[in-house]
């Protein structure tokens, strides 16, 4: 069977239609310039960053997450990061990857502040976003994170992924120092 790739232009009206994007609780909406406080503090705080694979995000690096502007899919890779609103407060972000236009392929991955965790914000708003991709054009959609990261694994197998792949030892976790190991969920487009 012949796979059209998705088609950029029709990947951003989707998103740009969608935005901002409203479920029973939450929001979920392009960041802007004045969310870099409240960014900085949940990306930054004591053991997150051990499930992100990335140290403390710099003071540009927390600018650019935060600059606003129209989200833009033109190429493999493009991601839009949208900010997660409950009852009016920036509780976190989540990101739609488009990671293969020709193979219709997608990622999605969240960080949920610590006081808003345990409350289905994450699952909420990843729910809304599996959606989102496949008004995108995705087929697939997959989230990568650590096997020890037990409650976003409960995030994904809720939204009906499955594990696909276990890739062991694979990546050095800047944040700890040490060998992590890898699952990658999938979900193929009903």
């Amino acid at each position: 069977m012949r796979v059209d790739p998705i088609a950029p232009a029709g990947a951003m009206r989707a998103l740009r239609g969608a935005l901002p994007l409203r479920t029973e609780r939450l929001v979920l909406r392009t960041l802007r310039p004045d969310d870099i406080d409240v960014v900085r503090g949940y990306r930054n705080a004591p053991g997150q960053r051990r499930w992100t694979y990335t140290p403390d995000q710099t003071e540009a690096e927390l600018m650019a997450w935060t600059a606003g502007g129209a989200p833009v899919v033109l190429r493999d890779g493009d991601a839009t990061q949208l900010g997660i609103e409950l009852d009016g407060a920036l509780v976190g972000d989540l990101m739609v990857r488009i990671t293969s236009l020709r193979s219709r392929q997608a990622e999605l991955g969240w960080m949920v502040a610590a006081e808003a965790q345990g409350k289905g914000v994450a699952t909420e708003a990843a729910r809304a976003a599996l959606e989102l991709a496949w008004a995108m054009g995705a087929h697939r959609v997959i989230a990568h994170l650590d096997e020890e990261n037990v409650a976003s694994r409960r995030v994904a197998e809720r939204l009906g992924m499955v594990v696909e792949a276990r890739h062991v030892e694979d990546e050095v976790n800047p944040a700890t120092g040490e060998l992590g190991t890898s699952l990658i969920l999938a979900i193929r487009r009903p």
